[in-house]
């Protein structure tokens, strides 16, 4: 079964539901990620742990390991987009603290001099 089968089907096995489960709360993560809901994002990453916890203390089968390796490449390039926009962020972030700073001190100078 096809991760986008998987992620659509109206009928699945326990495991599958499991399956399904992790990749769609990867997905979540990535949004909100992406909508910048750090928080929300980390609590989620905490759960799915959990579910991934659960998932793989159980053998897979011979017969569900093809999509099982799916999932898991799914949800490692999801986990890299996450890394990637985490990183945009920070990175745009120092660069507004920087100007912040900056802007201060053009100010203390302005300051100092108009008060001389």
């Amino acid at each position: 079964m096809s991760i986008e089968i998987l992620r659509n089907a109206e009928v699945l096995g326990a495991r599958e539901r499991e399956l399904r489960d992790i990749l769609l709360m990867s997905e979540n993560i990535q949004h909100l990620a992406e909508s910048n809901d750090w928080a929300e994002a980390v609590a989620q990453q905490y759960r799915r742990r959990a579910l991934m916890d659960i998932f793989f203390a159980k053998d897979c089968a011979p017969s569900e390991s093809q999509q099982v390796a799916e999932v898991i490449e799914a949800i490692l390039n999801i986990d890299q987009q996450v890394t990637d926009i985490l990183y945009l962020q920070r990175s745009s972030m120092l660069t507004d603290a920087n100007l912040s700073r900056k802007n201060v001190r053009n100010v203390d100078v302005y300051l100092s001099h108009s008060l001389s």
